[in-house]
């Protein structure tokens, strides 16, 4: 959930499906998500009052990974049990899943059928203490000291336990919301500075790893990641793949959409397009 400190928070993100009618099928069963208004073009799904995906059909061929782009989506959980009753609800419908322990955020890790990827979260800060020396690569501490390399596997049988007696079938509750986008990148300096422009603050620069994170002004750092694993002299994805198309952004400082670099005036925001040649928006927020 947003901090109160923070500038920033995403808003929908869209994306280009290959079949819409399957697309909607997945994102509907397997997580949980309302359809809150669908037609040949598109469907927007999310909550029962905040759309939070819009699919759109024109894709011709699933993802390639060797583009730029979106990496993953990540849909986050308000507690707990909610977290839980999801994983139970994708392993009840068969998905395959990495369910992964980052410390600070528990997350189940799966793609749609386009090859989009997809990743529930519980953002849990108060397990994680700091992060080791960058320098060497990886390696976060927990609050007793313990040191992880932030991809264990989850203790699933003991993540489950908290789903004990929750309906699987029940789809998801309003306070779900869209906690972080994951971009794959030219370079991360690069990739830093653009999103500086829209607000971001640098968080953690790992160049052994290939990883970059940043925050958006408050407690919880993990709100854009970005990686340069798919390596160099990647080219932005071709309009006929699956892919990220749009993202929006709302602004919870007055002051930051004038200070916004990269996107220019458009209506009673700012619109742009990113490195990866996908549109951008950025809308004060209600």
């Amino acid at each position: 959930m947003r901090h109160p400190t923070e500038n920033l928070s995403w808003g929908i993100i869209e994306l280009q499906v290959t079949n819409l009618a399957r697309a909607v099928d997945f994102w509907t069963d397997a997580i949980g998500l309302h359809i809150r208004s669908q037609d040949k073009a598109k469907a927007e799904l999310g909550t029962p009052n905040k759309t939070l995906i819009i699919l759109h059909a024109g894709a011709t061929r699933p993802v390639g990974r060797a583009f730029l782009g979106m990496y993953h989506v990540a849909i986050g959980m308000p507690d707990q049990a909610e977290f839980s009753r999801v994983l139970a609800r994708l392993i009840t419908k068969n998905i395959t899943i990495s369910p992964t322990d980052h410390i600070a955020s528990k997350s189940i890790y799966f793609s749609d059928p386009d090859g989009l990827e997809i990743e529930i979260i519980f953002e849990t800060p108060e397990r994680f203490s700091h992060m080791g020396d960058p320098s060497k690569g990886l390696m976060m501490y927990d609050v007793d000291g313990n040191p992880h390399s932030g991809r264990e596997a989850l203790d699933v049988p003991a993540e489950l336990s908290h789903a004990a007696g929750a309906d699987v079938e029940a789809m998801l509750g309003d306070g779900s919301f869209l906690a972080h986008m994951h971009f794959k990148v030219s370079t991360l300096e690069d990739g830093q500075v653009w999103f500086e422009g829209l607000g971001f603050q640098r968080n953690l620069l790992i160049p052994s790893f290939g990883f970059a994170d940043m925050s958006a002004g408050g407690t919880t750092t993990h709100r854009l990641a970005m990686n340069v694993w798919s390596g160099p002299g990647l080219s932005g994805a071709p309009a006929g793949m699956a892919r990220l198309v749009r993202y929006t952004l709302h602004a919870h400082d007055a002051e930051l959409l004038a200070r916004v670099q990269g996107l220019t005036p458009a209506g009673d925001g700012l619109a742009g397009v990113d490195p990866a040649g996908v549109d951008v928006k950025m809308l004060p927020a209600a």
